[in-house]
């Protein structure tokens, strides 16, 4: 087996470069959505489901880029948010709990039914124990005192 590191390293750099391009386009995707009608109307969709688990309307554009994106993107619109202040400490850790156990359904779900998992049951469980876990820490933790 020829190990070649310089190969190695040189297709590890490209890749990087890839990833770093991507990141980026994403990025400025989202600050140009961010100021669209587009989010609004995002918003509005999102207000309901968001506020039944307990997290507020300025967390849902949080939520659903983590939510089909993934967890890297979602967590990097969650801290730009939490900078500027747009979400409150209950709703970023909340946000931030939710994202760990239900992240990139899209991408993920499509992973695991390629190698044979049913998609149905696996986006179901990750769903439902999501905002199972996310009301329990909200009742449990947020009600009764301030974080």
């Amino acid at each position: 087996m020829d190990i070649n590191i310089l190969s190695s390293l040189h297709s590890a750099l490209i890749l990087s470069a890839k990833l770093f391009i991507v990141i980026v386009a994403l990025m400025i995707i989202y600050e140009f959505y961010e100021k669209s009608k587009l989010f609004e109307i995002t918003q509005r969709y999102a207000k309901s489901p968001i506020e039944a688990i307990g997290i507020s309307t300025n967390a849902s554009i949080t939520m659903i880029v983590g939510f089909i994106l993934g967890i890297t993107y979602g967590a990097g619109v969650l801290i730009k948010n939490a900078m500027e202040n747009k979400m409150n400490k209950q709703d970023t850790i909340l946000s931030a709990i939710f994202l760990s156990i239900c992240h990139a359904v899209i991408e993920d779900t499509l992973i695991f039914v390629a190698v044979g998992a049913n998609g149905f049951i696996l986006f179901g469980i990750r769903f439902v124990m999501a905002i199972a876990v996310i009301i329990a820490i909200q009742k449990l933790f947020f009600k009764k005192r301030n974080i």
